[in-house]
């Protein structure tokens, strides 16, 4: 097939370009780089003090977070803040809205949080979330390999630098020879609009993340590409704050973290129970059964402790994704977790 040829592209990703190629969502590149400067204050270190505001995502990855919102294990642990959710689709809209203040805490994938790290965003890790599985799905007969995919053939992915898009560069180089093949081919797309649209026939593959992969399986798609077959059994999602926040509220990082913590074991210890807050949740739009069954998919484990930071920091540093290759995955977080068996 006829792949596309990648044009201009920057030999590394600097500061400015890294915040405009794949890792900006609202702000723009200049507007980013403004809240760097002038962000200081209230900004940078989070906003008003009595209030914390925390940024989920779509999909399962983010089961911990429905539990301590549904329980509310935050507001009984800081009875003198006011604590408020939303959801955001990828890292770097998490990002964006703590750099402005409007959240204190975000999530990310590796990729973004990465790239914006390497890019002076100073933000860290306050607790993984989960080890998953990522997988490429496509509906197409023609499609069986990467090598299937043409020029006009769009794979969804939450932006350009997601982690979904890193595991695709990977697949490339290892399929294809060149991890930069199938750059062009990626469109953004929030999850589930991408696995309505990959149903639709409007794009050729989505490259997603449960349980809009198992969903796509169930419903006629097939797997092309499972991220544990790249890089063996890695980190999905992370919490982020920035440094300034973290240093100016430190009750609170340890706070989120234990209670993270806390959802996870109950994740793992009762999957059932926790199947019955995501459906009701979510006004049962997926049954208990099914969220049961993604919960306890094998590969998928509930951890605060960060894995593969330094493993996928090293292959985006060796394509020029990111400039400066990690060595330390405990530079990149926070007390809250230094002590765990990260990687």
């Amino acid at each position: 097939m006829n792949r596309p040829h990648v044009h201009g592209r920057p030999a590394r990703y600097d500061r400015r370009t890294a915040l405009r190629f794949g890792a900006l969502g609202a702000l723009g590149a200049a507007g980013g780089l403004a809240a760097l400067s002038t962000a200081g204050c209230a900004a940078t270190a989070g906003g008003p003090t009595d209030r914390v505001t925390i940024a989920s995502g779509y999909g399962i990855s983010y089961a911990p977070l429905t539990v301590i919102q549904e329980r509310k294990w935050l507001e009984e642990a800081l009875p003198d803040r006011t604590v408020n959710w939303t959801v955001l689709s990828g890292g770097s809209a998490s990002r964006d809205a703590m750099l402005s203040g409007e959240v204190q805490f975000g999530t990310s994938g590796l990729g973004p949080f990465l790239i914006s790290r390497d890019a002076g965003i100073p933000w860290k890790v306050v607790s993984g979330l989960n080890d998953m599985p990522l997988w490429l799905v496509a509906t197409e007969e023609r499609l069986q390999s990467l090598e299937d995919f043409g020029s006009d053939d769009k794979i969804a992915a939450v932006q350009p630098g997601s982690i979904q898009s890193v595991m695709l560069q990977r697949a490339a180089q290892e399929e294809l020879g060149d991890p930069h093949a199938l750059d062009d081919n990626i469109v953004s797309m929030d999850h589930p609009s991408a696995l309505q649209a990959l149903l639709s026939g409007q794009i050729a593959g989505q490259y997603t993340s449960p349980p809009f992969q198992f969903q796509a399986v169930e419903q006629g798609a097939r797997k092309l590409v499972d991220s544990y077959d790249l890089f063996g059994r890695h980190g999905f999602n992370v919490v982020t704050a920035t440094e300034e926040y973290a240093e100016a509220q430190p009750e609170v990082l340890e706070a989120f973290h234990e209670a993270i913590a806390r959802a996870n074991e109950l994740i793992t210890d009762d999957p059932s129970q926790v199947a019955d807050i995501l459906s009701r949740a979510d006004d049962d739009q997926t049954s208990p059964e099914e969220y049961e069954r993604y919960l306890t998919w094998e590969g998928i484990e509930y951890t605060t402790t960060p894995h593969s930071l330094v493993e996928v920091g090293s292959f985006m540093a060796s394509i020029d994704v990111i400039e400066t290759e990690p060595t330390d995955w405990r530079a990149l977080v926070f007390d809250t977790v230094a002590d765990e068996d990260g990687s």
